[in-house]
Protein backbone atom coordinates (compact mmCIF):
# COMPACT_ATOMS: atom_id res chain seq x y z
CA UNK A 1 0.00 0.00 0.00
CA UNK A 2 1.39 3.58 -0.42
CA UNK A 3 1.94 6.23 2.60
CA UNK A 4 -1.20 6.06 4.26
CA UNK A 5 -1.49 4.78 7.53
CA UNK A 6 -3.87 4.38 10.64
CA UNK A 7 -7.84 3.95 9.62
CA UNK A 8 -8.66 6.92 8.38
CA UNK A 9 -8.05 9.61 6.08
CA UNK A 10 -9.41 12.37 3.60
CA UNK A 11 -10.45 11.91 0.19
CA UNK A 12 -11.56 15.06 -1.40
CA UNK A 13 -12.78 16.32 1.83
CA UNK A 14 -14.64 12.93 2.51
CA UNK A 15 -13.70 10.88 5.41
CA UNK A 16 -11.91 7.00 3.93
CA UNK A 17 -10.68 4.13 5.14
CA UNK A 18 -7.57 3.65 4.69
CA UNK A 19 -8.12 0.39 3.03
CA UNK A 20 -9.55 2.23 -0.22
CA UNK A 21 -6.08 4.51 -0.55
CA UNK A 22 -4.94 2.85 -2.96
CA UNK A 23 -8.15 3.25 -5.36
CA UNK A 24 -8.32 6.99 -5.08
CA UNK A 25 -4.56 7.93 -4.69
CA UNK A 26 -2.82 8.27 -7.86
CA UNK A 27 1.05 9.16 -8.09
CA UNK A 28 1.01 11.65 -11.25
CA UNK A 29 3.39 14.71 -11.46
CA UNK A 30 2.90 17.72 -10.68
CA UNK A 31 1.65 16.60 -6.75
CA UNK A 32 2.20 19.34 -4.55
CA UNK A 33 2.68 18.53 -0.77
CA UNK A 34 3.25 19.65 2.69
CA UNK A 35 4.21 17.20 5.73
CA UNK A 36 2.82 18.65 9.21
CA UNK A 37 3.70 17.61 12.27
CA UNK A 38 0.70 16.93 14.91
CA UNK A 39 1.54 18.06 18.64
CA UNK A 40 -1.28 17.31 20.92
CA UNK A 41 -3.77 16.98 18.23
CA UNK A 42 -3.19 20.43 16.52
CA UNK A 43 -0.79 21.34 13.57
CA UNK A 44 2.04 22.98 14.40
CA UNK A 45 3.16 26.45 12.58
CA UNK A 46 0.38 25.73 10.09
CA UNK A 47 0.01 28.82 8.60
CA UNK A 48 3.89 29.04 7.59
CA UNK A 49 2.92 25.49 5.81
CA UNK A 50 -0.19 26.98 4.35
CA UNK A 51 1.66 29.73 2.83
CA UNK A 52 4.54 27.43 1.51
CA UNK A 53 1.47 25.44 0.04
CA UNK A 54 0.20 28.32 -1.58
CA UNK A 55 3.61 29.01 -3.40
CA UNK A 56 4.25 25.99 -4.00
CA UNK A 57 0.88 25.63 -6.25
CA UNK A 58 1.90 29.07 -7.61
CA UNK A 59 4.70 27.66 -9.07
CA UNK A 60 3.20 25.40 -11.38
CA UNK A 61 -0.14 28.04 -12.09
CA UNK A 62 -2.42 26.46 -9.96
CA UNK A 63 -4.88 27.68 -6.56
CA UNK A 64 -5.48 26.53 -3.14
CA UNK A 65 -8.49 24.56 -2.93
CA UNK A 66 -8.89 25.26 0.48
CA UNK A 67 -8.46 28.35 2.67
CA UNK A 68 -6.28 28.11 5.56
CA UNK A 69 -9.03 27.65 8.25
CA UNK A 70 -10.63 24.88 6.19
CA UNK A 71 -7.30 22.79 6.25
CA UNK A 72 -7.11 22.89 9.63
CA UNK A 73 -10.37 21.62 10.56
CA UNK A 74 -9.24 18.55 7.87
CA UNK A 75 -5.86 17.93 9.88
CA UNK A 76 -7.68 18.22 12.97
CA UNK A 77 -10.56 15.75 12.01
CA UNK A 78 -8.30 13.15 10.52
CA UNK A 79 -5.70 12.84 13.85
CA UNK A 80 -9.43 12.80 16.25
CA UNK A 81 -10.73 10.03 13.72
CA UNK A 82 -7.67 8.06 14.25
CA UNK A 83 -7.12 8.74 18.02
CA UNK A 84 -3.33 10.46 17.25
CA UNK A 85 -2.13 13.30 19.47
CA UNK A 86 1.49 13.45 18.35
CA UNK A 87 2.23 12.18 14.56
CA UNK A 88 2.86 13.77 10.66
CA UNK A 89 0.34 14.59 8.59
CA UNK A 90 0.44 14.84 4.81
CA UNK A 91 -1.37 16.55 2.32
CA UNK A 92 -1.19 16.06 -1.51
CA UNK A 93 -2.37 17.95 -4.08
CA UNK A 94 -2.65 16.65 -7.53
CA UNK A 95 -5.01 15.96 -11.23
CA UNK A 96 -5.67 19.89 -11.27
CA UNK A 97 -7.51 18.51 -14.47
CA UNK A 98 -10.45 16.31 -12.92
CA UNK A 99 -13.43 16.96 -13.37
CA UNK A 100 -14.68 18.82 -10.15
CA UNK A 101 -11.24 20.25 -9.15
CA UNK A 102 -8.03 18.97 -8.48
CA UNK A 103 -8.06 15.66 -6.11
CA UNK A 104 -6.66 16.31 -2.21
CA UNK A 105 -5.02 13.73 0.19
CA UNK A 106 -4.99 14.70 3.68
CA UNK A 107 -3.20 11.53 5.68
CA UNK A 108 -1.28 9.89 8.23
CA UNK A 109 2.27 8.80 7.25
CA UNK A 110 4.61 6.52 8.96
CA UNK A 111 6.61 8.65 11.42
CA UNK A 112 9.48 8.30 13.53
CA UNK A 113 11.02 11.13 15.47
CA UNK A 114 14.86 10.76 16.67
CA UNK A 115 15.56 9.18 20.04
CA UNK A 116 16.98 11.11 23.02
CA UNK A 117 20.25 9.24 22.45
CA UNK A 118 20.28 10.69 18.87
CA UNK A 119 19.48 14.42 20.69
CA UNK A 120 22.36 13.29 23.05
CA UNK A 121 25.43 12.51 20.41
CA UNK A 122 24.08 13.22 16.88
CA UNK A 123 23.26 11.73 14.07
CA UNK A 124 25.92 9.83 10.89
CA UNK A 125 25.39 11.58 7.61
CA UNK A 126 26.90 11.98 4.23
CA UNK A 127 27.68 13.47 0.75
CA UNK A 128 25.03 12.50 -2.31
CA UNK A 129 25.58 14.16 -5.20
CA UNK A 130 22.37 15.57 -6.52
CA UNK A 131 19.93 18.12 -6.87
CA UNK A 132 16.40 19.07 -6.81
CA UNK A 133 14.76 20.70 -10.33
CA UNK A 134 12.96 23.22 -8.17
CA UNK A 135 14.35 22.84 -4.57
CA UNK A 136 11.84 25.99 -3.46
CA UNK A 137 8.58 24.26 -4.43
CA UNK A 138 7.75 20.99 -2.38
CA UNK A 139 6.54 18.95 -5.75
CA UNK A 140 7.09 14.91 -5.70
CA UNK A 141 10.05 13.66 -7.23
CA UNK A 142 9.80 9.96 -6.68
CA UNK A 143 13.04 8.58 -8.55
CA UNK A 144 15.29 11.37 -6.62
CA UNK A 145 13.19 10.13 -3.12
CA UNK A 146 14.15 6.40 -3.99
CA UNK A 147 17.30 6.81 -4.65
CA UNK A 148 17.80 9.13 -1.46
CA UNK A 149 16.18 6.15 0.51
CA UNK A 150 18.76 3.40 -0.98
CA UNK A 151 21.43 5.60 -0.13
CA UNK A 152 20.48 6.61 3.45
CA UNK A 153 19.69 2.85 3.91
CA UNK A 154 23.04 0.92 1.95
CA UNK A 155 25.11 3.62 4.08
CA UNK A 156 23.36 3.02 7.89
CA UNK A 157 22.65 6.98 7.80
CA UNK A 158 20.57 9.13 8.92
CA UNK A 159 20.14 11.70 6.33
CA UNK A 160 21.95 11.92 3.10
CA UNK A 161 23.35 16.15 2.87
CA UNK A 162 22.69 16.77 -1.31
CA UNK A 163 25.98 18.24 -3.07
CA UNK A 164 25.10 20.02 -6.38
CA UNK A 165 26.98 20.27 -9.63
CA UNK A 166 29.35 23.05 -7.99
CA UNK A 167 30.67 20.98 -5.49
CA UNK A 168 28.48 22.92 -3.03
CA UNK A 169 26.03 21.30 -0.48
CA UNK A 170 22.32 22.50 -0.20
CA UNK A 171 20.65 20.86 2.24
CA UNK A 172 19.48 17.39 2.91
CA UNK A 173 16.93 14.78 1.45
CA UNK A 174 14.41 16.07 3.92
CA UNK A 175 15.75 18.48 5.77
CA UNK A 176 17.79 22.25 5.71
CA UNK A 177 21.07 22.22 7.34
CA UNK A 178 22.91 24.59 9.73
CA UNK A 179 27.22 24.75 9.38
CA UNK A 180 28.48 26.42 13.18
CA UNK A 181 32.27 27.75 13.19
CA UNK A 182 32.91 29.91 16.17
CA UNK A 183 30.15 32.07 17.13
CA UNK A 184 28.54 31.77 13.66
CA UNK A 185 26.09 29.95 11.92
CA UNK A 186 26.02 29.19 8.25
CA UNK A 187 23.67 28.14 6.22
CA UNK A 188 23.31 27.31 2.37
CA UNK A 189 21.50 30.98 0.30
CA UNK A 190 18.09 30.68 0.30
CA UNK A 191 17.61 30.63 -3.35
CA UNK A 192 18.93 27.27 -3.79
CA UNK A 193 16.69 24.61 -1.07
CA UNK A 194 13.37 24.68 -0.18
CA UNK A 195 12.48 27.04 2.62
CA UNK A 196 11.86 25.03 5.03
CA UNK A 197 9.34 26.27 7.96
CA UNK A 198 12.00 25.27 10.90
CA UNK A 199 14.53 27.16 9.01
CA UNK A 200 12.64 29.83 8.69
CA UNK A 201 12.14 30.16 12.48
CA UNK A 202 15.66 29.17 13.46
CA UNK A 203 16.68 31.81 10.98
CA UNK A 204 14.41 34.15 13.13
CA UNK A 205 14.66 33.09 16.67
CA UNK A 206 18.80 33.52 15.75
CA UNK A 207 18.37 37.02 15.14
CA UNK A 208 16.45 37.88 18.05
CA UNK A 209 18.82 35.99 20.42
CA UNK A 210 21.78 37.81 18.53
CA UNK A 211 23.13 35.13 17.01
CA UNK A 212 24.96 35.81 13.54
CA UNK A 213 23.58 33.88 10.66
CA UNK A 214 24.81 33.90 7.22
CA UNK A 215 23.77 32.25 4.02
CA UNK A 216 26.80 31.10 1.95
CA UNK A 217 27.86 28.54 -0.36
CA UNK A 218 29.00 25.53 1.74
CA UNK A 219 31.73 23.57 -0.24
CA UNK A 220 31.70 19.77 0.16
CA UNK A 221 35.70 19.97 0.99
CA UNK A 222 35.20 22.48 3.43
CA UNK A 223 33.30 20.44 6.20
CA UNK A 224 36.36 19.64 8.15
CA UNK A 225 36.38 23.51 8.25
CA UNK A 226 33.34 23.82 10.51
CA UNK A 227 33.02 23.05 14.45
CA UNK A 228 29.55 21.90 14.28
CA UNK A 229 26.54 21.40 11.90
CA UNK A 230 22.66 20.55 12.68
CA UNK A 231 20.12 19.10 10.83
CA UNK A 232 16.52 21.02 10.50
CA UNK A 233 13.09 19.92 9.72
CA UNK A 234 9.62 19.08 10.97
CA UNK A 235 10.60 15.66 12.32
CA UNK A 236 13.86 16.71 14.02
CA UNK A 237 13.31 19.50 14.98
CA UNK A 238 17.18 20.53 15.33
CA UNK A 239 19.09 17.37 14.89
CA UNK A 240 22.94 17.48 15.70
CA UNK A 241 25.03 16.23 12.95
CA UNK A 242 27.63 13.63 14.48
CA UNK A 243 29.61 13.16 11.46
CA UNK A 244 29.50 13.57 7.50
CA UNK A 245 31.43 10.58 5.87
CA UNK A 246 34.29 10.54 7.89
CA UNK A 247 34.70 13.86 9.41
CA UNK A 248 33.34 14.20 12.89
CA UNK A 249 31.53 17.16 13.94
CA UNK A 250 30.77 18.35 17.72
CA UNK A 251 27.22 17.62 18.79
CA UNK A 252 27.46 19.44 22.10
CA UNK A 253 28.80 22.38 20.88
CA UNK A 254 27.49 25.23 22.76
CA UNK A 255 26.28 27.58 20.73
CA UNK A 256 24.15 24.32 18.46
CA UNK A 257 22.85 23.55 22.14
CA UNK A 258 21.74 26.88 22.45
CA UNK A 259 20.09 26.63 19.22
CA UNK A 260 18.27 23.41 20.09
CA UNK A 261 16.65 24.99 23.08
CA UNK A 262 15.54 28.18 22.06
CA UNK A 263 13.48 26.07 19.22
CA UNK A 264 11.98 24.57 21.76
CA UNK A 265 10.89 27.01 23.43
CA UNK A 266 9.63 28.73 20.11
CA UNK A 267 7.39 25.26 19.98
CA UNK A 268 6.13 25.45 23.54
CA UNK A 269 5.37 29.19 22.81
CA UNK A 270 3.35 28.82 19.72
CA UNK A 271 1.69 25.62 20.96
CA UNK A 272 0.16 27.69 24.19
CA UNK A 273 -0.96 30.54 21.63
CA UNK A 274 -3.20 27.79 20.14
CA UNK A 275 -5.05 26.97 23.36
CA UNK A 276 -5.85 30.55 23.99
Amino acid sequence: MSDAVKEKYLYCGEMRNVAEFDTTYRNVSPSAYEVIRLMNGRPLFLEEHYARLVATLASIGEKPPFELEKLRGDIERIAAANAVKNHNVKIVINEFDAAGGPRTHIFLIATSYPTEEMYRVGVPTDLFYAVRNNPQAKIIDADLRARENEFIKENGLFEALLVNEAGEITEGSRSNLFFIKGDRVYTSPASGVLLGITRQRIMRICAEAGIDVEERKIGASTVGAYDAAFISGTSPKVLPIARVGEIRLDANNPLLRKIMKLYDREIENYNAQQKN
